[in-house]
């Protein structure tokens, strides 16, 4: 395979029924996939109905104006199926993507790998090797967040009554007056939604080129370990509290869950000299800032060279060679390096999945990957007839090896895939088998929250109430067309309600 060397990038958005990505769905996807220039090569957009058993979030609804299955019959499997399809035709024709959203790493990214996990597609196709080389995913708003900073004017933004910079995607392409070729863009529509992040990038890329092509160098996990322990220093971003702050830190060592640490050059490691232990430990412990910072390199963490530390608050005083100095010292005193790794790995606590009570759309992470046939008969039920599709759902657990693993991803894989024959094609079901996952949705829609027990997904009871806070508050407001689309809403529900008493 032969592809050119030049960077595309497939930038992509869902419209969806809530938050929660665990249990909503995706109910619009669109993407756009752009050159290096980010110009448009091609696009996709499709919606679908409502799967059995979700209840929206009437708030969410309200917000993307869309009734799922108004305008269309297509069944989420089917547009999953279109997705996965598209998705992979641009990355045969045009090689390895670089994937691209707003505030799609926490949002947009975890809706994708679990719609694949629970449709039985491989989950992790944004970070997937194709021909020895491996797709990227990052994130927009994280450079937007970053831009102002090192580039002061890059971006317009709005503030909030309490004087904080306003990221949400509406108000930035509004700020910046962001069109789709002249025209006005729909906001809360998955694909003028990707245009109007394309637009941002581009003004990134032509404003603040040094910060894209170091965002372009933090897009996989590789990528964001290499920049940061070949720099002698790195500037790091953090996005918390609705706020973006900066740190100057020199890398130590990768902890036990494969993030970075990273020790702040705020402060100087002389200090640590001559240090019993529990003073090492007091003074790391109770030092605020932090001295010892976390970069999550799987997830575009946003990092400048050391040459644009005299810009960051708090350093400037410090200065570029008092930096440079300590960062020197650091990395050559051996002594106070394995003093900060012991510390890291002692304080460190282990990221265990309880398997336990995982129900199985919430398992993702819980039982390591497919195997080989397991991924091969994933493939055959996508390919085959639906009485195929049957016999197949029985064959998951079959073919799982005696290794716990193995045998629960089996009984997981075997229950999506029933799952999806209830969805598509009920009648193909045993009487039994039809009657027991009917059941399995009706609990969950009808499930009685109390004041201590609430469902994680949202249940019919919730949405109603919801839907009588939101109208009241419409109403007050004097909202005519908003309450007039929230009755579509509660008819939708009462559609939902009906379908399962």
């Amino acid at each position: 395979m032969i592809w050119s060397v030049e960077l595309r990038f497939i930038f992509y958005d869902f419209e969806t029924t809530g938050r929660n990505y665990n249990w909503d769905q995706i109910i619009q996807v669109g993407a756009v996939i752009t050159n290096e220039t980010l110009e448009e090569i091609d696009n996709f957009e499709c919606s679908c109905i409502l799967k059995p058993g979700i209840v929206p979030e009437p708030a969410a609804l309200l917000v993307n104006k869309r009734i799922p299955g108004e305008h269309t019959n297509l069944s989420h499997y089917n547009l999953v199926k279109l997705m996965w399809k598209k998705f992979n035709q641009w990355i045969e024709e045009y090689g390895p993507i670089a994937f691209f959203g707003y505030n799609s790493i926490n949002f947009d990214e975890e809706f994708l790998r679990r719609t694949f996990y629970k449709n039985l597609f491989p989950p992790f196709l944004t970070s997937s090797t194709n021909y020895g080389v491996s797709n990227k995913r990052g994130d927009i708003i994280n450079l937007a967040r970053s831009a102002n900073y090192f580039y002061p004017g890059t971006l317009k933004t709005s503030f909030n009554e309490k004087g904080k910079e306003i990221f949400k995607l509406e108000q930035l392409a509004s700020d910046n007056i962001i069109s789709d070729q002249g025209n006005n863009l729909t906001f809360h529509d998955a694909l003028d939604d990707t245009r109007a992040t394309i637009g941002i990038a581009k003004i990134i890329k032509n404003k603040a080129p040094i910060l894209w092509e170091s965002g372009l160098k933090t897009m996989s996990k590789i990528e964001a370990h290499d920049f940061i322990k070949e720099e002698e220093f790195v500037i790091s971003a953090e996005f918390y509290f609705g706020l973006t702050r900066f740190y100057v830190v020199s890398y130590i060592c990768e902890d036990t869950n494969g993030n970075i640490k990273a020790f702040d050059l705020r402060n100087d490691p002389k200090q640590f000299m001559r240090l019993g232990d529990n003073e090492f430990k007091e003074i790391i412990n109770n030092t605020t800032p932090k001295i010892l910072r976390t970069v999550t390199k799987n997830k575009h963490p946003i990092l400048m060279k050391g040459e644009f530390a005299n810009a960051v608050i708090g350093y400037e005083t410090i200065g570029f060679d008092e930096l440079k100095r300590r960062a020197k010292f650091l990395s050559e005193n051996n002594e106070i390096l394995s003093k900060l790794k012991r510390f890291i790995m002692d304080d460190q606590k282990e990221y265990k999945i309880d398997q336990l009570d995982k129900e199985p759309e919430e398992s993702i992470y819980a039982y390591g990957f497919a195997n080989k046939s397991q991924k091969l008969l994933m493939q055959e039920f996508h390919e085959e007839s639906w009485e195929k599709k049957l016999e197949i759902s029985k064959k998951f657990i079959d073919l799982a090896t005696q290794d716990f693993n193995s045998m629960q991803r089996g009984k997981i894989y075997s229950e999506f895939s029933k799952i999806l024959l209830f969805e598509e094609n009920q009648n193909i079901l045993e009487k039994d088998e039809k009657a027991r996952i009917k059941k399995k949705l009706a609990d969950r829609v009808f499930y009685p929250d109390t004041d201590t027990v609430k469902s994680p997904w949202n249940n019919i009871n919730r949405a109603f109430m919801e839907i009588e806070n939101l109208g009241a508050k419409l109403e007050d407001e004097g909202k005519v067309e908003d309450l007039k689309f929230l009755y579509k809403i509660k008819d939708l529900l009462e559609n939902i309600e009906n379908e399962f008493k």
